[in-house]
């Protein structure tokens, strides 16, 4: 799913824990914006997310991931599909996989969009941190693409963790879409099962509009 790629931190602590026995989860959750790689998916508007996941011991995970979204020509929803191994190597977290963006009903089959990628994660103290390495040979119709993703999460306090995030996109013909960064800094806490997430994203694209400008996003999830 977009929200796959959040980070690999995200992605290695999964991978850890399927080391310990094959189960499925679910997880759902309501968001102010649906924020990917620093663009807003859903014209500023609020979006309802969840999915569906299958982890195995042997570090193979798969899963399926939805949310509304707006201007995708005709598809008022993303569906995400996604297939990877995680685990441990040499002590560091490694997590190699793909994920394919499709949006139901779309007339324009450009959306349609296959990406890889080769994350690397490890922990010093309280400190976890993670690089992700994502392609796709034709995003979004543009061409090949990459997006390099750096991460880190630390506790604040016993109960709230700080988040930093920077994101580079690039693209190998620029005629075709332009390079831009993003950036988002945020904090998130637990409580009664639910969790809590508030966090301010911005970028440097040029594009026009609202959806490219920096603003806070809130989001409460929960894992069944």
């Amino acid at each position: 799913m977009k929200a796959f790629t959040k980070t690999l931190i995200a992605g290695s602590v999964m991978a850890a824990s399927t080391v310990a026995m094959a189960e499925f989860s679910a997880n759902v959750a309501m968001t102010t914006d649906y924020i990917f790689r620093g663009v807003s998916q859903n014209d500023n508007d609020p979006a309802i997310q969840g999915g569906f996941d299958y982890s195995h011991k042997s570090g193979l995970y798969a899963g399926v991931w939805a949310s509304n979204v707006s201007g995708y020509a005709g598809s008022s929803m993303e569906m995400d599909l996604y297939l990877g191994w995680g685990g441990e190597i040499a002590g560091l977290s490694i997590d190699v996989g793909a994920l394919r963006y499709d949006y139901p009903n779309t007339t324009n089959k450009d959306n349609v969009t296959d990406e890889y990628h080769f994350g690397v994660s490890k922990k010093f103290g309280s400190v976890s941190t993670g690089l992700t390495f994502n392609f796709s040979n034709d995003f979004y119709g543009a061409g090949d693409a990459t997006y390099l993703d750096f991460g880190a999460e630390m506790p604040v306090t016993k109960s709230i963790t700080a988040a930093v995030h920077y994101g580079i996109t690039d693209y190998d013909d620029n005629t075709r879409g332009t390079d831009y960064d993003d950036w988002s800094v945020g904090l998130s806490t637990e409580r009664d099962g639910f969790g809590f997430d508030l966090t301010y994203t911005d970028t440097d694209s040029g594009c026009t509009g609202s959806t490219c400008d920096g603003q806070f996003v809130f989001t409460i999830s929960k894992e069944l």
